[in-house]
């Protein structure tokens, strides 16, 4: 089953110098929307803004939730923190070697030498949601 829905431009909101898009339906050709009666400069636009106010929320508040428990386990293991920040930095400055990576397979190596198993979290994703320090502050 496909989209049901197309943007298209608006003859009502456009003016003769700019095309305004609005969300059809394309069964009923209601309007669904057309960014509070503005409409949108792009097609792009309608259809990033239409996904956006119709994404499934409780996705949301599983990040929200995996975030707060890399913070926390980021708080309780500084040292290992203060680690992944030296190697990132050693990487990035080119003392490892032109092909290293700072990435997850290198954050699994870097938590398995440390002797960490069992986290409730992969190391993806504590590269993405993990608390790292980019200046001195």
């Amino acid at each position: 089953m496909g989209k049901t829905y197309v943007a298209e431009e608006s003859d009502e909101l456009s003016s003769k110098y700019e095309k305004r898009y609005v969300i059809v339906d394309t069964e009923t050709r209601k309007v669904l929307d057309d960014a509070q009666g503005y409409g949108y400069r792009t097609p792009q636009n309608a259809y990033s803004a239409y996904g956006y106010k119709f994404r499934d929320k409780s996705k949301d508040a599983a990040k929200k939730a995996k975030t707060r428990e890399v913070h926390k386990w980021c708080k309780e293991n500084k040292d290992f923190v203060s680690t992944l920040e030296q190697v990132s930095f050693e990487i990035c400055k080119g003392s490892w070697g032109p092909d290293d990576k700072f990435d997850a397979k290198l954050v699994k190596a870097l938590l398995k030498e440390a002797g960490f198993k069992d986290l409730p979290f992969t190391p993806g994703e504590l590269l993405k949601y993990g608390v790292y320090k980019t200046s001195n502050s």
